[in-house]
C-alpha cells in the first residue's frame, strides 16, 4: 500500500493510534510489527508523536496514542532521495523531512551548504561575509533574511559554519597578548589612549599607576555608549574572554554621564571607574583654575552613586567640580605623567 498517499488523503492533521493501525491495515495484536512500522514513519518525518498524549502502556514497544501527520503534499520521491543523502547537520532538525518543498525552493543554497559541510574545511572562524563568499561565491548570501530563516529552521548556527559577525562598532585597541582573562582600560579621549598604547608598545608597560592592565581601548567619547551592547559585541568578537573593563575619561558631568550610559548599555559586563587615573587627575587639578565644562545641558544630574570608591576629600572635590560645571580634561595626564606613581 502507499502509506504516504493514505496519510495525505486522511484529511486531518492528527490521527489516533487506533485509526493509524487501521489505516495501515495492521494487526493490533502485532505490537512489535506496528511499533517497527510507526517508529519508522516517525524517523522518516512522516509522523510526529503528540508529546502530551498517553502511551499504549507497552513498556517494550511503547507508542503514543496520538500522532501529528507531518507529511506534505507534493513531496516527490526524487526530492526525498535528494534530501536523504544530505549532510547530517542539515537533517538534524527534521525540517526538510517535514517540509520537502523547502528543499526545492532553496536547492541552490542547501546544496552549497551541503558541499561545504562535507568538505571538512571549516577550520578557523572567519567573518560572516568571508564565509559567505567561500560557500556561495557571494559575500552577502548569509545576510539575506530568507537564508537566515532557512538556517534557523535547519538549526544551523554560526558555530556550525564557523563564522562570526564583525562588531558594528570596531573600537581601536591595543592588546599585546590575548588571554582568557583580561583587564582592559577604556580611554574616553584619543591622546591619552595613544600615549598609553605607546607606553605599552615601546616601554612594555603592563600596569598603570600600580594597576595591572592587559590592553587599552579607545572609547571615542560618546561612541562607546551610543549603541546598546556595543562593548558586548566587541567582547564577543574577541571570542568571549572574561574581561574586566576600567573606564577613564574627563572629570565633568559629560564624562561621568558617558561612563554611566556605557554601563547601562552593556549591563552584562564588568565596567568600573579607573580610580587611580582619576586620583592622578584630581591631584594635578587641585591648584589650577579649572575651565568651564560644555556639559551644562546635563542639568542637576547627581553622580554621587559613582563616587563611592573615592575618599571623603576626593568626593568633596568632585562634587565641587560637578556643581560648578567645571572640567578636568583627561589630557591633564601627559605622556610623561604615565610613569608616575
Amino acid at each position: 500500500m502507499n502509506i504516504r498517499k493514505s496519510l495525505l488523503e486522511y484529511g486531518k492533521k492528527h490521527i489516533s493510534l487506533e485509526d493509524l493501525i487501521a489505516l495501515l491495515k495492521g494487526n493490533p495484536s502485532d505490537t512489535k510489527g506496528m511499533f517497527d512500522v510507526i517508529t519508522g514513519l516517525v524517523s522518516a518525518g512522516v509522523l510526529e508523536p503528540v508529546k502530551n498524549s498517553a502511551t499504549n502502556g507497552n513498556r517494550k514497544y511503547p507508542l503514543k496514542k496520538k500522532y501529528k501527520i507531518t507529511i506534505q503534499d507534493g513531496a516527490s520521491a526524487d526530492t526525498a532521495l535528494k534530501t536523504g543523502i544530505l549532510h547530517p547537520a542539515l537533517l538534524k532538525s527534521g525540517f526538510l523531512a517535514t517540509h520537502p518543498d523547502e528543499y526545492e525552493s532553496n536547492a541552490e543554497v542547501i546544496d552549497k551548504l551541503n558541499t561545504y559541510l562535507f568538505s571538512g574545511r571549516q577550520g578557523e572562524a572567519i567573518s560572516r561575509k568571508e564565509r559567505s563568499f567561500e560557500i556561495f561565491g557571494r559575500e552577502k548570501v548569509l545576510d539575506d533574511p530568507s537564508v537566515k530563516t532557512l538556517l534557523r529552521n535547519l538549526a544551523i548556527t554560526d558555530s556550525d559554519l564557523r563564522f562570526y559577525d564583525t562588531p558594528e562598532y570596531c573600537f581601536h585597541d591595543y592588546i599585546p597578548e590575548r588571554k582568557d582573562n583580561m583587564v582592559l582600560l577604556i580611554c574616553e579621549n584619543k591622546d591619552i589612549w595613544f600615549n598609553i598604547r605607546r607606553c605599552m608598545f615601546e616601554d612594555h608597560y603592563r600596569s598603570l599607576f600600580g594597576t595591572k592592565i592587559d590592553g587599552v581601548v579607545f572609547g571615542s567619547g560618546n561612541k562607546i555608549s551610543h549603541k546598546k551592547g556595543a562593548l558586548v559585541e566587541y567582547v564577543k568578537f574577541m571570542g568571549n574572554p572574561a574581561v574586566r573593563f576600567l573606564y577613564w575619561g574627563d572629570i565633568d558631568k559629560e564624562g561621568f554621564d558617558i561612563y554611566r550610559r556605557t554601563r547601562e548599555a552593556n549591563p552584562s559586563l564588568d565596567i568600573v571607574l579607573f580610580i587611580p587615573g582619576y586620583r592622578k587627575m584630581i591631584e594635578k587639578a587641585r591648584y589650577i583654575d579649572l575651565e568651564d565644562s560644555p556639559s551644562s545641558r546635563k542639568g542637576n544630574i547627581s553622580f554621587d552613586d559613582l563616587t563611592e570608591d573615592f575618599s571623603v576629600e576626593e568626593k568633596e572635590f568632585l562634587h565641587a567640580v560637578f556643581e560648578g560645571n567645571k572640567l578636568i580634561p583627561q589630557e591633564i595626564i601627559s605622556y610623561t605623567s604615565l610613569g608616575e606613581r
